[in-house]
């Protein structure tokens, strides 16, 4: 994600940030309320009596999936006001899409019926460990978080010096364990299609920072995109 307090003029590939953005600010904080909120009800409806240990990992993703809701609804309300972000619709459609697509896409895909315990649990593990280490990245990063690629903060201590994009890894991990309950050519493409806007979202940001913050090149010199000594 991004950030800083110093104002910079706006080049090709970033812009100064909008001053009215508190409609959108309260629009978004809205859509995460009401997500938090339609988790909520499902977790409320589940007998907890009845749940064995592949419910519980479900469970428990569903309570940190609503915490993560919340805390994005939040800070989306607290955050300063970005500095600079990336330039044009395109930007902000990829940021969009990077992040919701599988999830947009799932009422259209079939959930696979015969899967064995063994891969059950093994989606709602993937799951559960994504949610819960959004939820830990996004506390955080705090107040510098963003959907759209934009500069407010630099943040590269705790997860930030192993990856420069550890949430988007969390976020990829409770995705590929959503997959496996999907599994087929359909949903394969469309975690392709999701994962190839996640790293225009993530080139997006990496060039609002490289402009925003002259420290930011060392940095992405020295840690990895989104796998630790891969990529």
């Amino acid at each position: 994600m991004i950030n800083s307090n110093a104002r910079r003029r706006p080049t090709p590939a970033v812009m100064a940030a909008p001053k009215a953005e508190w409609p959108v600010r309260v629009g978004v904080a809205v859509w995460f309320f009401f997500l938090a909120s339609f988790s909520i009800n499902q977790i409320m409806a589940t007998p907890a009596g009845t749940l064995d240990l592949l419910g519980w990992a479900r469970l428990i993703s569903s309570i940190s999936l609503v915490s993560f809701f919340l805390m994005i609804a939040w800070l989306t309300l607290v955050r300063p006001r970005p500095m600079a972000q990336a330039p044009g619709g395109f930007a902000r459609v990829a940021a969009v899409l990077g992040t919701w697509l599988f999830m947009l896409g799932t009422p259209f895909l079939t959930r696979r019926a015969d899967l064995g315990a063994g891969m059950l649990l093994l989606s709602a593990s993937l799951i559960l460990v994504g949610d819960i280490l959004a939820v830990l990245i996004l506390r955080k990063l705090g107040r510098s978080f963003s959907i759209m690629a934009e500069a407010r903060k630099l943040v590269t201590h705790g997860p930030y010096s192993v990856v420069r994009h550890p949430l988007y890894a969390a976020e990829q991990l409770a995705i590929f364990g959503a997959l496996i309950q999907f599994f087929s050519v359909e949903a394969v493409i469309l975690v392709a299609v999701q994962f190839s806007f996640q790293v225009i979202r993530m080139r997006n940001e990496e060039a609002v920072l490289m402009r925003s913050f002259p420290e930011y090149a060392d940095y992405m010199l020295r840690t990895p995109r989104l796998i630790p000594g891969i990529w």
